[in-house]
């Protein structure tokens, strides 16, 4: 079958003759993909890499490099274990892509799947992936779309998810303020995920105008560019001099991090959802003497795809077709996909890529 494959740093090849998976376990499904997100996780593994794809055999997939990537992913069900009742084959799906133990460490037994002591993710760490043309996954991973939902949407589902899981993990309710910083691909999903919350305001900072830009049509309140802006001043003077309720890091750099402690209000949250390339540093004294927490977000567990799904449902999630920035066939993910995303990123929010070249007509 035809798979987007990752071999090491820099060296990821379209390949047509990659063995097909199979249906083994009584629990399992077999999904045809149908569209592909590229994260900036599989740019970080192209660039700098290999992070998650495993050299030595992954302690749970027990595969290594070449490893079939693709985690942003939906499909249609083909096959499904004789244990799986909530599927059947032709349902359009989406896939919690998390690779876990489930019942081996403190942070599964406890609920909390996404912070697995040895976990990874489909698409990254083995068990294939959605770039290609057959993948085979735990049915309890695969949950069914609205029979309205474009199948597309159905690969925006797991950014979504991530920033679902950020906003919830920060308590966030109905009639609270926020500041995202940075407007990618997870900036654009934390604001459709605040305005499903109930946010009374939104406010942005993003360097980039493109994406400025960008995060104004998703009607947020108030876009700054830090480049000129005194963020934290006018995140104060919006809201009365006290500060938003909640800042969401979504670029990790130390810049980000000092507004994001500096915005929030007596008592408010500074959350980090960005993977960080190098270490920041903070006085702790910023934290204590105004009781501010700060902490960070990790992925997803298997019920924030089932609250975003359900948001869809009822109507709260607004704009969501505007992540999709581009299609491309998956032999074109890393010389036109990655190229851009690399090169031009600020020109694009989510590019979708599918093995099924009829999906491009």
């Amino acid at each position: 079958m035809k798979a987007l494959r990752y071999y090491a740093n820099k060296d990821v090849r379209f390949e047509t003759s990659v063995p097909e998976p199979i249906l083994s376990s009584p629990t399992d499904v077999l999904i045809l993909p149908q569209w592909c997100g590229i994260c900036g996780s599989d740019l970080h593994e192209f660039l700098d890499g290999p992070i998650f794809c495993p050299i030595h055999p992954h302690p749970l997939t027990h595969e290594s490099v070449p490893i079939t990537l693709g985690h942003e992913f939906c499909g249609i069900v083909d096959q499904v274990g004789t244990e799986v009742t909530h599927l059947v084959k032709g349902d359009k799906v989406c896939v919690e892509a998390t690779v876990r133990c489930n019942d081996s460490c403190s942070a599964c037994k406890s609920g909390k799947t996404n912070c697995c002591a040895t976990g990874g993710f489909i698409g990254l760490s083995g068990w294939g992936g959605g770039l290609s043309e057959k993948v085979v996954v735990p049915s309890a991973q695969a949950f069914k779309l609205p029979d309205d939902m474009p199948i597309e949407y159905g690969a925006l589902i797991e950014p979504l998810a991530v920033a679902w899981h950020a906003v919830k993990l920060a308590a966030f309710a109905p009639g609270m303020t926020a500041l995202v910083l940075g407007s990618g691909p997870i900036g654009i999903a934390t604001v459709i995920a605040l305005k499903a919350f109930g946010a009374a305001k939104i406010y942005v900072s993003e360097l980039a105008k493109i994406r400025r830009d960008q995060a104004s049509e998703f009607d947020v309140d108030q876009v700054f560019n830090p480049a000129v802006d005194d963020v934290v001043k006018l995140v104060k003077q919006a809201t009365a001099g006290d500060g938003v309720d909640v800042a969401f890091d979504c670029s990790g750099v130390q810049a980000t991090f000092d507004t994001s402690l500096f915005a929030i209000k007596s008592g408010g949250t500074a959350l980090n959802i960005a993977i960080w390339g190098k270490t920041c540093t903070y006085n702790p004294n910023d934290v204590l003497l105004q009781e501010k927490k700060v902490f960070g977000a990790v992925g997803y567990v298997g019920q924030d795809f089932k609250d975003v799904i359900q948001a869809y449902t009822d109507g709260k999630l607004k704009n969501v077709g505007k992540m999709i920035t581009a299609k491309l066939p998956i032999e074109e993910t890393v010389s036109v996909g990655y190229d851009m995303l690399i090169n031009h990123k600020d020109q694009h929010i989510k590019i979708l890529c599918t093995p099924r070249p009829e999906l491009l007509q």
